[in-house]
């Protein structure tokens, strides 16, 4: 795909270049406001983490302070059930704010763009569909992790184990044991690596359909964009290590780098706790910079999906749009 092409000039079915190559493009054209959308986002999870360390240790104090150490674990209690509670609303808003950047990529896509605001307004109805789809999202990796990680476990020690056996009886027990254990392992961790992977994929722009599509809710937005990522799945492996490497030189000095100086210093000196601090701020600039490259690339890749399987309304895709923010 020409890189200087104006987004959404006709675009056909991308190839995983060009749906990279697209979503840098809509990444650069708009860095002001991507960026003030992810700075946006962040704060709201961040507000949500503070409030539940302030909550817990401000009703420890007070309750403490009233009855001693019994009732300073109550308190400690309520205090994590009030802050989980703006946590988890700050979890929502954050879900809800980044998933605006696709929306804008996608509307840029199809020439009919919209302002941050205007994205937000027609997003922000639906905040308690995106903790939804946030909880049921967790739910599905947390399982598939268990399912696959169980599947991986039998399959692996059961290669293993029969290899063992094999290799003990050609050559020696000792020999056929490493075998057998090294063979169980890779098998057992590639099932595992290969089954997350695919519910990843295939779950990957749930978010982005919730934002984009009018009337949906989030169960619906999970089989959306299930459906939607049917035979796609290669394609879209492809797409993530393309969209990792490009990241990969911004997390190398927001957050590698400083967790290896970390990891290096005395604990408790000065040097530590600057350079612990330096890698806070950092790795949430780090992540306020990936976070709309990442949701570009959701926005492209949910117009290409749609344009494969159904095409795209053409009277919708040349309407004159307002000017982006």
């Amino acid at each position: 795909m020409d890189s200087s092409a104006t987004p959404g000039s006709q675009l056909g079915p991308l190839n995983p270049g060009d749906v990279v190559s697209a979503a840098i493009k809509l990444y650069r054209d708009r860095f002001k406001t991507f960026f003030m959308l992810a700075l946006m986002a962040t704060l709201w999870i961040v507000g949500g983490v503070v409030a539940l360390i302030l909550a817990i240790a401000i009703l420890v104090g007070i309750f403490g302070a009233i009855g001693g150490d019994i009732m300073a674990i109550i308190g400690g209690f309520i205090g994590f059930l009030v802050g989980m509670a703006a946590l988890i609303y700050g979890s929502a808003k954050y879900y809800s704010i980044s998933s605006v950047i696709g929306r804008l990529s996608f509307r840029d896509l199809i020439h009919d763009p919209e302002t941050s605001l205007d994205a937000r307004r027609q997003v922000a109805p639906k905040l308690a569909q995106f903790l939804l789809l946030g909880i049921l999202l967790g739910f599905a990796y947390i399982g598939t992790y268990i399912v696959v990680g169980l599947v991986a476990l039998i399959a692996g020690g059961s290669i293993g184990f029969l290899t063992a056996g094999i290799f003990s009886a050609l050559i020696n027990s000792t020999t056929g044991n490493v075998i057998g254990i090294l063979l169980g392992s890779l098998l057992g961790i590639a099932l595992l690596v290969i089954g997350l992977i695919w519910i990843f994929s295939k779950l990957f722009i749930a978010d982005v359909v919730l934002a984009i599509e009018p009337n949906r809710e989030a169960p619906e937005s999970i089989g959306r964009s299930w459906t939607l990522t049917n035979s796609a799945i290669w394609r879209i492996q492809i797409v993530f290590l393309a969209t990792f490497m490009i990241q990969l030189p911004i997390l190398s000095v927001t957050n590698y780098i400083p967790s290896i100086l970390i990891e290096v210093l005395p604990l408790g000196t000065v040097a530590y706790a600057m350079i612990y601090t330096l890698s806070l701020v950092l790795s949430l600039l780090g992540s306020m910079l990936v976070l709309p490259l990442w949701q570009a690339v959701k926005g492209v890749l949910y117009y290409d999906l749609c344009s494969r399987r159904e095409g795209l309304d053409l009277e919708l895709r040349n309407r004159p749009g307002k000017s982006p923010a």
